[in-house]
């Protein structure tokens, strides 16, 4: 069972998605209302996806994490394989669309 890893730093982050199979990383900040929908979300769907690492970071602390995988919109998630970016959701999204995307990840 995956809980969601709350607060990466920068470089936690990197070592997060070095050596997970399957991450997924949510890019928030503290004022962002959107993000906080979006990680209720998150929340109740990591626990169904044990092969699957979840964190988060802050991109108010942690601008340099922002600046360096192009996110220009929040709440982006980013979903990697294998150390590599496949897939990048910005905004809120359904629960289903979410699921949909972390099993295409997982194929």
């Amino acid at each position: 069972m995956q809980e969601l890893i709350e607060c990466l730093s920068f470089e936690e982050l990197e070592e997060f998605v070095e050596s997970s199979e399957y991450a997924v990383v949510d890019f928030w900040a503290p004022w962002c209302a959107p993000c906080h929908i979006l990680h209720r979300i998150l929340q109740s769907v990591a626990p169904t996806y044990s092969k699957i690492n979840f964190g988060r970071i802050n991109t108010q602390n942690y601008p340099e994490a922002a600046e360096k995988y192009e996110i220009y919109g929040l709440p982006t998630l980013l979903l990697f394989r294998n150390g590599h970016v496949v897939d990048r959701i910005v905004g809120v999204v359904s629960k289903n669309y979410l699921v949909e995307s972390l099993n295409r990840l997982m194929q």
